[in-house]
């Protein structure tokens, strides 16, 4: 397997998505009758991967595949920054399949036996969906997956038995943030009551499914995308409001934030994406005919620490992460 600096989904554009940054779906499934991860010998790690491999590789979806422990630290964690694989997971005993854009990546032998994960860049989580449960079809006509008729599938942990299925969706919602404050607070609670979890940081809210019990795949991807594309109505109400009445004082902002990101010196990343969000508001405005969305998903990938590591890992002309991070966006920024 190859690893690839930057996931090639983040090229293709996806519905509504100057507001939705992602949606990625996760479906986690077990061998009936096999011990689960924090039980497992050696002998078990083998068979699950022998079962496993044997019917992933029939798929026919053109996935590489490579053991977790033949590749480096600094592969591991940039598979990490693109989304490829979850930050959390074991990996000792862990293969993962990607296929060459890396919408798909299945996990086997971590933190579950299997599990499947398709992203995709904008409102995309239905076709995600979709290419997620087409997989996990295919592999349940031919492996035994831990099932209860009460509880739904098993899994190493009971937070997730029942569908076994994590939905999340990424927003940019700089002017919700700034102008509704409370709304933000009114709008966490409504999608608690709904089961979902929300969690806001730099100007990016994050959406996902926390009750997996008692409510069907459907169900719970309806109502996601449903929240979703409320949330991003609102953000748009918004930003169209203070282009009418407070033109001067956003456009100001946004100017502001491309007059940093073009002369920084030292940039932390949490000050690249709170600026690059306000110029996708720009580019929702029309107001730079020079900066492409395009532009803005690479520089948020590539800008990550241990992308960065990569690009310059043999050069010693900077002296912190933050300034190689300057640089890079600056020559980025030179339209």
């Amino acid at each position: 397997m190859s690893i690839n600096n930057i996931a090639n989904w983040i090229y293709e554009k996806g519905i509504d998505d100057n507001i939705v940054l992602y949606s990625k779906v996760s479906v986690y499934r077990n061998i009936d009758n096999m011990r689960f991860f924090h039980n497992m010998d050696k002998d078990d790690f083998e068979k699950v991967n022998e079962i496993l491999t044997v019917n992933i590789d029939s798929l026919n979806f053109g996935l590489s595949s490579a053991k977790m422990l033949d590749l480096s630290a600094l592969d591991i964690r940039i598979l990490i920054e693109n989304l490829t694989i979850p930050s959390d997971r074991n990996l000792l005993n862990a293969s993962l399949y990607t296929d060459i854009n890396s919408h798909i990546s299945i996990l086997i032998n971590s933190n579950q036996h299997l599990e499947i994960q398709t992203i995709a860049r904008g409102l995309e989580l239905e076709r995600c969906f979709d290419l997620a449960y087409k997989i996990e079809s295919m592999l349940d006509k031919k492996v035994d997956f831990a099932y209860d008729k009460k509880f739904g599938y098993l899994t190493s942990s009971p937070n997730i038995i029942g569908t076994s299925m994590s939905l999340n969706v990424c927003m940019a919602v700089p002017c919700l943030i700034w102008k509704t404050p409370d709304n933000i607070d009114h709008l966490t609670n409504e999608c608690h009551k709904l089961g979902f979890d929300v969690s806001i940081k730099n100007g990016i809210l994050s959406i996902k499914n926390n009750i997996m019990l008692g409510a069907t795949e459907k169900f719970i991807l309806d109502s996601i995308i449903t929240k979703v594309k409320e949330i991003s109505e609102k953000e748009k109400k918004i930003r169209n409001r203070i282009k009418k009445i407070d033109s001067v004082k956003i456009e100001d902002r946004i100017y502001r934030s491309r007059a940093i990101l073009s002369a920084a010196r030292s940039l932390k990343y949490r000050e690249l994406i709170n600026h690059s969000l306000w110029l996708r508001v720009g580019i929702y405005y029309g107001m730079f005919d020079d900066i492409e969305l395009d532009s803005l998903y690479y520089m948020s990938f590539l800008c990550k620490n241990n992308h960065l590591k990569q690009l310059y890992k043999k050069t010693n002309h900077y002296r912190n992460i933050d300034e190689i991070r300057a640089n890079t966006v600056r020559d980025m920024m030179k339209i």
